[in-house]
């Protein structure tokens, strides 16, 4: 456990260093306390605003990382994109924070426990992932989500885990009070596949979710109109299902309490899931699926390249934020 403290700690500074680089315009809030390691360890898990809190109340944008605590190369892509936007001197500066025209709202480590433990599941056993409680169709066996034993993976638990919670809080928090704007939520994992998905809801069914028509034509508009073509785009369901998707049941939580009964309501919470695809360096780095955390990142060679690849894409979906409903529908 001793090499995964230091790595979470190396985290923790580098989230102090961004906090510093964005000044008067980040804040950090805390929403909870992560499972108790068998060591006794209870880690917090904090949220950084960065924008004006005008921005925050009325456009805020979402980006969580680490709820899984080997996809480490998840929380390296969110923080290297950080600084990327938060630097004066970057060509990826974003003016729009400073000017209040937006406010991203940021969980960087979910799941610091299982970070700490260099374990997928939190310090309880449980796959985040499959903890939220929604039964899904035709999930597949163990992989999908299971209630057996939490000495196996993908376990679902018995309720909501500590961090499911925080999570909740943090959407509940940023996202359910705001009025007139287009809210997108990112989540980043990786380690399914050799190609890059960002998948929209459901993860429990293949029937379309409610702003399927929405999803569809961002999809459109980053691919065309962006040019950001190595990303396959779809409901998750068109790869798998999996019982208890936290994103699922905040979203349909979302849209049963705000917009089913008011036809005229103008917000919308869009949260999707950008799973990089750490496999395609497998036939040249065969050892790579021994390590522990080998299927889950980059081989080391790549490990730069693929934090760096994501800039441009993560930017561009930051500011779909500053688009209207309408402009969607």
């Amino acid at each position: 456990m001793l090499r995964g403290l230091r790595r979470l700690n190396r985290y923790d500074k580098r989230i102090l260093d961004i906090i510093k680089l964005g000044g008067k315009l980040t804040r950090l809030q805390q929403f909870g306390f992560s499972r108790r390691t068998p060591e006794g360890f209870r880690f917090p898990i904090y949220a950084i605003e960065i924008g004006t809190e005008k921005a925050i109340q009325k456009r805020p944008v979402g980006l969580v990382a680490g709820v899984h605590g080997l996809e480490t190369v998840g929380i390296r892509i969110l923080l290297d994109f950080l600084a990327f936007i938060l630097h004066k001197k970057s060509h990826g500066y974003l003016p729009e924070l400073y000017k209040g025209k937006l406010g991203l709202v940021v969980i960087p480590i979910l799941n610091p426990g299982g970070v700490a433990q260099k374990s997928r599941s939190n310090p309880g056993g449980v796959d985040l992932m499959r903890n939220s409680g929604v039964e899904a169709e035709l999930a597949p066996p163990l992989f999908g989500g299971h209630r057996w034993s939490n000495k196996l993976p993908y376990f679902r638990g018995n309720g909501l885990e500590p961090e499911s919670r925080a999570l909740y809080r943090f959407v509940y928090h940023y996202f359910f009070p705001i009025e007139n704007s287009i809210m997108p939520v990112l989540d980043l994992h990786s380690g399914f596949g050799a190609l890059d998905h960002v998948w929209w809801p459901y993860a429990r069914s293949k029937n379309p979710c409610l702003d399927t028509p929405i999803y569809e034509k961002m999809a459109q508009y980053l691919t065309e109109g962006k040019q950001h073509t190595r990303y396959k785009f779809g409901p998750q369901s068109e790869t798998y299902t999996t019982h208890g998707d936290l994103w699922d049941r905040f979203y349909d939580h979302y849209t049963e309490k705000l917009v089913s009964p008011n036809p005229k309501w103008k917000s919308r919470f869009l949260p999707v899931t950008l799973e990089v695809g750490t496999w395609s360096d497998i036939k040249e780095n065969p050892m790579k699926i021994f390590r522990k955390r080998g299927i889950f990142n980059p081989a080391r060679e790549n490990k730069f390249e693929t934090i760096v690849t994501h800039r441009d894409f993560l930017r561009d979906f930051v500011l779909l934020s500053q688009s209207e409903l309408k402009d969607w529908q």
